[in-house]
């Protein structure tokens, strides 16, 4: 049972939603000004980015088993035979649908988001991804929107901080997927015949845009707390080392050879985005 457990959270990427609920949770203590009150509400605005997350991971993996195959990834269970295909594309549409309802239930704006996602989250995988640019600016839309999808769900406007914070997220978010595609090239152009960004920029170029978007994700990070953020010592540490870790694969991607590399690197680049998320988290509570 917990094997089976273990490679569904691989299927779903557990790990990225679980960072969205904190994106979600952040936006609302900013947007609040303190903590959200506890119900159905505040519940459901936390699974509603997880379960679309969710569904559109299994989706991906349903439509790119062939691709994936060819990539020789590993630990994907529908490459590895422990989930099937069938099992996938079930979960992924159960998933959309739930976070559609729970979405309608919070409020119209919410719904309007959840809506406008889930069928991003499909047109991506049946074809965006295949574009250069397009695809990997979607993927970093989704990390960005959980911050103002925090504030649209009490039925507040997103601050000025709110919005500085989900730059972050599109800017860091863009040069993993740039990357992603780096890595995903033979397989994306074999099993989809696809036309992404280092296809068409060429992989040295293409890891180069990734990297400036990495450099820029620094000083970017400060700009909450000159705004309204308070930065103190503990999260200020937490950032530090974010911020430190995130320039380090900026400088790491330029020299990488292999896919595994480049794998590791975006891998590292999710443990850094989680620092620089909690210290987030910190400073919005006060800490």
């Amino acid at each position: 049972m917990f094997k089976k457990l273990g490679e569904f959270f691989k299927l779903v990427r557990i790990e990225h939603a679980l960072m969205l609920a904190i994106a979600v949770f952040i936006g609302e203590v900013i947007a609040l000004g303190g903590m959200p009150p506890l119900g159905l509400v505040f519940i459901f605005s936390l699974l509603v980015p997880m379960l679309s997350e969710m569904g559109s991971f299994a989706l991906n993996d349903y439509v790119d088993v062939e691709t994936d195959r060819i990539n020789k990834k590993e630990g994907r269970p529908l490459v590895e035979g422990t989930l099937s295909t069938d099992f996938a594309l079930k979960f992924s549409a159960g998933a959309f649908i739930l976070s559609t309802m729970m979405a309608l239930a919070i409020n119209w704006m919410a719904l309007v988001v959840a809506v406008a996602f889930n069928v991003l989250a499909v047109l991506y995988n049946l074809k965006l991804k295949d574009l250069p640019l397009i695809g990997n600016m979607y993927i970093a839309a989704t990390m960005a929107i959980p911050f103002i999808f925090g504030a649209v769900v009490f039925g507040l406007t997103p601050t000025m901080t709110i919005w500085v914070i989900a730059a972050l997220g599109f800017v860091a978010g863009l040069g993993r997927e740039i990357v992603k595609t780096v890595e995903d090239m033979e397989g994306d152009a074999e099993a989809r015949k696809s036309k992404t960004l280092p296809m068409i920029v060429g992989r040295v170029n293409a890891l180069a845009m990734a990297s400036s978007l990495f450099f820029a994700f620094v000083p970017l990070s400060l700009v909450p707390f000159v705004g309204g953020l308070t930065l103190s010592l503990f999260s200020g540490i937490l950032l530090g080392i974010a911020d430190l870790g995130i320039l380090w694969i900026g400088v790491y991607i330029i020299f990488s050879k292999d896919g595994k590399a480049l794998g590791n690197a975006r891998k590292y680049s999710l443990l850094w985005l989680f620092i620089g998320l909690l210290a987030l988290l910190l400073a919005s509570v006060g800490y």
